[in-house]
């Protein structure tokens, strides 16, 4: 649950400063998105890419692709991102910029960002960016005042003598102070609390977080909604198939997915109980 709180975070990062985190991942200034590509499209053999942007850099069109590691990845990266390259290059043929942004201190420490072979007349050669956030100087990043840099910055690198806590504190600071309206700044803050346990101790950044900044950020009610969408399904499936068979109750799993108002979740999962047989559960999924 937790990978894909960071995930919905990091979507709506991109979306929302895709600007501010192209430029940075880019170091260079001027890069226009002209478009988000929609990645929920694009399962490529059996994995999502994490988000795809077409930009225009110095005139020229290009696709951005960006991966966000929290730790080092089980299948290796050059393999996964051979995967998306080819993928990208047929339906757009544009070049294709990845960059793989490495949450975690400890992750990608073995991603050399390339894979490439050569033998009588075969080639192949691919070579990516490789960010570890902890390699980044933390207060060059905070002297850029772009806000949405700010939520990554807790797991960059402290400047020389600073303890992590210290620098946990200076990151939330920068972003009390950000030029930006106090909806933005909940957000961020929301950001940093999510972002900055992934290093550091959740305790000692509630505490610098004040709570009702927390709950003022909508993707903290999104996640929150979600978790408690999640929990109704998953306990209505289970007590469904504590009665009948588990293949016909995993089959109504998706229209179960598709509802989003936690009342109506409420209702069913009281019902779910009462049922007869999985016909009768299908019906009433279908009646609004």
């Amino acid at each position: 649950a937790m990978a894909q709180n960071y995930d919905n975070l990091t979507k709506y990062l991109t979306a929302t400063y895709g600007e501010d985190i192209s430029q940075f991942i880019l170091d260079m200034p001027g890069v226009e998105i002209l478009e988000h590509l929609d990645t929920e499209q694009q399962i490529i053999i059996g994995q999502r890419t994490d988000v795809v942007l077409r930009v225009r850099i110095n005139g020229q069109e290009a696709i951005l692709h960006i991966e966000f590691q929290t730790h080092s990845s089980q299948k290796p990266m050059w393999a996964r991102n051979a995967a998306y390259h080819g993928y990208l290059l047929r339906e757009h043929e544009l070049p294709v910029y990845t960059c793989v942004i490495y949450l975690h201190p400890a992750a990608g420490l073995d991603d050399a960002g390339g894979y490439a072979y050569q033998w009588n007349g075969h080639e192949y050669l691919l070579r990516y960016k490789v960010i570890r956030l902890i390699e980044i100087e933390g207060e060059a990043v905070l002297a850029l005042q772009a806000p949405g840099l700010l939520p990554f910055t807790p797991l960059m690198k402290p400047p020389a003598g600073m303890s992590s806590e210290r620098w946990a504190e200076a990151c939330v600071q920068a972003t009390l102070a950000a030029p930006v309206d106090q909806e933005t700044k909940d957000e961020l803050l929301y950001g940093i609390y999510l972002l900055g346990g992934i290093a550091h101790n959740r305790e000692m950044l509630r505490q610098l977080i004040p709570e009702e900044i927390m709950q003022g950020s909508s993707t903290y009610q999104y996640l929150l909604e979600k978790h408690t969408r999640d929990a109704f399904v998953e306990g209505t499936l289970a007590l469904l198939e504590d009665k009948f068979h588990p293949d016909a109750v995993n089959a109504l799993r998706p229209a179960l997915l598709e509802i989003n108002d936690i009342q109506r979740l409420k209702q069913i999962l009281r019902a779910a109980g009462r049922l007869q047989d999985v016909q009768a559960f299908a019906e009433m999924l279908r009646e609004e």
